[in-house]
């Protein structure tokens, strides 16, 4: 029995809690990704995630949100994304200073590398994260999405309210755009 099948039945129904920790280890990694495309700040990434991951528990435990834990996943991809925004609304005047800021330096990577899921690419993370920091921000999300988190174009649009066939040709269009900064990359270094 896999650690999705495991953590997956609903122990909800049974009178047990969840084993948070053990879905938490198997969608943390991937929820905090999402969480870093979505704010773009370490800090406020942290926080969005854990507003997301106690509205979670809230719902699951209090029984009005029963499903599997793929569904509790959409879930707090969808709460993390709704407050991101939320967090960009109340923080616009510093994210225009960020990106000014971002604008005058061509090499500013974070001092903790986005990538930190142990099967992402090890050796070629740094060149990777540069790439997804350069395209789109539509784009980066739906690549994010789509790629690590190994969603359906149809939950993708279900997520961020997009049209499917929006959401089919954003990413068609990012991974054209990201296969030339990787070529990129490859060349200057």
């Amino acid at each position: 029995m896999s650690s999705e099948q495991t953590i997956g039945q609903d122990s909800t129904q049974n009178g047990n809690k969840p084993d948070w920790a053990a879905w938490l280890d198997t969608h943390g990694p991937g929820l905090m990704l999402y969480a870093r495309s979505q704010t773009r700040s370490e800090e406020d990434a942290e926080d969005v995630l854990q507003t997301a991951l106690v509205e979670l528990v809230q719902v699951v435990e209090s029984g009005k949100f029963r499903g599997t834990p793929e569904q509790w996943r959409a879930y707090a991809l969808r709460c993390i994304r709704h407050d991101a925004q939320d967090l960009g609304t109340r923080y616009t005047n510093r994210r225009h200073l960020e990106n000014r800021m971002a604008e005058q330096s061509n090499n500013i990577v974070e001092e903790r590398p986005w990538l930190t899921h142990p099967d992402d690419a090890k050796q070629n993370s740094a060149a990777v994260e540069r790439a997804l920091l350069q395209l789109r921000e539509d784009y980066m999300e739906i690549v994010i999405l789509h790629i690590w988190h190994e969603l359906t174009f149809r939950e993708i649009a279900h997520i961020t309210n997009a049209p499917l066939q929006t959401v089919a040709t954003r990413y068609r269009a990012a991974m054209r755009d990201f296969r030339k900064l990787l070529e990129n990359e490859h060349f200057n270094d």
